[in-house]
């Protein structure tokens, strides 16, 4: 398995507002391009792939919401409003979801009532959890454990305190050389290195 996740930080709650929240200060857009190089190749869709989607703004307590390939998941096509109409139908059919609770909204969907930390939390003693960032060791000279988890963020940058703590916690850096790089750009790198 083979597991991303992007922390969107100024990625709204509010199903009403995602789609418009396209090339605003938000830029729901690198979401949406980071799913498709998650789970599309040029004549089929990956296995053994799932995404974290943590969406940070929110008046109450942020969402995540989980697409796994090997749950299911069914995505109308490779272009952006497909991507964001299954988030929004995410955020849409779970308007009581209460904090820290976890509902199934289709085959291969989720969301969850919690955000970043609590993600980690669940994942980091059982999985390699890595962390991209351009200081970090290259990811052609180590050999990544079996089912990794790689964590990036969209447009903006991880806050200094958050990056501390995950590294206190015995989470690697890794890079993918020196430029920063989108989200989905870092994905298609990982996957190229790893396929081969």
């Amino acid at each position: 398995m083979r597991t991303f996740i992007i922390r969107a930080r100024k990625g709204t709650t509010q199903w009403q507002q995602l789609k418009n929240s396209v090339g605003t200060n938000a830029h729901i857009e690198v979401v949406a391009h980071s799913v498709v190089n998650a789970f599309f190749t040029s004549n089929a869709f990956r296995e053994d792939v799932e995404v974290y989607i943590v969406l940070d703004s929110s008046a109450d307590f942020p969402r995540t919401i989980k697409l796994s390939s090997n749950d299911g998941l069914s995505l109308a096509g490779f272009y952006e409003a497909a991507v964001l109409e299954v988030l929004e139908q995410a955020l849409k059919n779970s308007p009581n979801l209460k904090k820290d609770e976890t509902l199934d909204i289709a085959p291969g969907i989720k969301i969850s009532g919690f955000g970043f930390e609590k993600l980690i939390a669940s994942l980091i003693d059982t999985r390699p959890v890595y962390l991209l960032e351009p200081k970090g060791e290259h990811i052609n000279s180590i050999t990544t454990e079996p089912n990794p988890i790689f964590i990036l963020s969209d447009h903006i940058a991880l806050p200094k305190n958050t990056i501390k703590g995950l590294k206190r916690q015995g989470i690697k850096s890794l890079s993918l050389g020196k430029k920063m790089l989108f989200a989905s750009q870092c994905i298609v790198l990982i996957h190229h290195a790893l396929d081969t």
